[in-house]
């Protein structure tokens, strides 16, 4: 078993399409780099003078007509509280991202991307085989189709656990030298650790996942395939539908509402209510919860289902 392990990562590694992708994600992730650069950094003297005077013009407007904007707010029925116009502040023109978010922001983004990566190369791992016919070859020399399906499983495990978390260690180090360099204080490092370690179990999930699409659908393209097809459904389901309140209801049953709680340690998204009022018809927002559990037993049974399916399809399908 050990010796069919060894074999499967070099055949991985040595494939055109997990350098190219890996070329890819490394070449995003850099360049991502300039815009958290952009957001920790001070601002430059030209900067500060363009804030003065966004922020004395801002001001100014406030002195002006706050009292009135506050009357009109009122009287359209809007309770006191919520028709405060508070003072701007010239802190509101020159902050610059605190550590924290910046890190959390770069990470998720290191995360989704490694993910999807890991995605697609594992799709054409086990496609490539069968597109190509070497997965008979393999199997005329190692006949034990069990363990053949083990060992390349454990493959794209080990390796898209690998990359995730290299990838998530190098943007944190990154944001902490950033941080260091500028002067700016280091916060919450212990959670953004977390939210990397958490991120490594996304990209296990969807590496498992395009292993085993693309070995039922036998063929390189069937992850990438369903991958688009999913994104072409989450578009019409957010963008398209997303005023409907059937429609947000199914995010606890959407995979990337799981995923973003098995990151962030629990995710909130909001469901429209449809109110009557004396006005007419209103809308209101109401925030639900995904908690860390329902993100983690989600995937569980996700991958245990298509771990099972795949593994009695490569155990009774002929491979010729």
């Amino acid at each position: 078993m050990i010796r069919l392990f060894r074999a499967e990562i070099s055949r991985l590694l040595s494939r055109r399409f997990t350098v190219i992708a890996s070329i890819a994600v490394l070449l995003a992730l850099s360049a991502f780099q300039l815009a958290v650069n952009n957001e920790i950094s001070p601002p430059s003297a030209e900067q500060l003078a363009a804030a003065q005077q966004a922020y004395e013009e801002e001001r100014q407007e406030w002195v002006e007509h706050h009292e009135e904007y506050e009357q009109e707010c009122q009287e359209a029925g809007e309770p006191p509280e919520n028709c405060v116009y508070e003072e701007p502040t010239l802190d509101n023109y020159t902050d610059t991202a605190a550590f924290d978010e910046i890190a959390t922001i770069s990470l998720q983004v290191s995360i989704y991307l490694v993910a999807l990566a890991a995605l697609m190369v594992a799709g054409s791992f086990i496609g490539a085989e069968y597109s190509t016919g070497s997965i008979a070859n393999w199997l005329s020399f190692i006949p034990r189709r069990g363990p053949v399906f083990a060992s390349k499983l454990i493959t794209v495990v080990t390796l898209s656990a690998l990359a995730s978390a290299l990838s998530a260690a190098l943007m944190i180090g990154i944001a902490v030298g950033l941080a260091r360099w500028y002067d700016v204080p280091v916060v919450k490092l212990a959670e953004t650790i977390s939210m990397g370690a958490r991120g490594i179990l996304v990209a296990v999930a969807l590496a498992v996942l395009g292993f085993c699409i693309g070995l039922i659908g036998r063929h390189t393209a069937a992850a990438i395939g369903v991958l688009l097809g999913y994104l072409f459904v989450w578009f019409v389901r957010n963008a398209v539908l997303g005023g409907f309140g059937w429609a947000a209801r199914l995010t606890p049953w959407s995979p990337e509402g799981n995923l973003s709680a098995i990151v962030s340690k629990g995710t909130t998204y909001e469901v429209p209510v449809q109110q009557l009022t004396a006005e007419g018809i209103s809308f209101d927002y109401v925030e639900r919860t995904i908690s860390f559990a329902h993100g983690l037993t989600y995937w569980g049974i996700v991958l245990a289902v298509v771990i099972i399916a795949a593994a009695l399809i490569f155990r009774k399908r002929d491979v010729s």
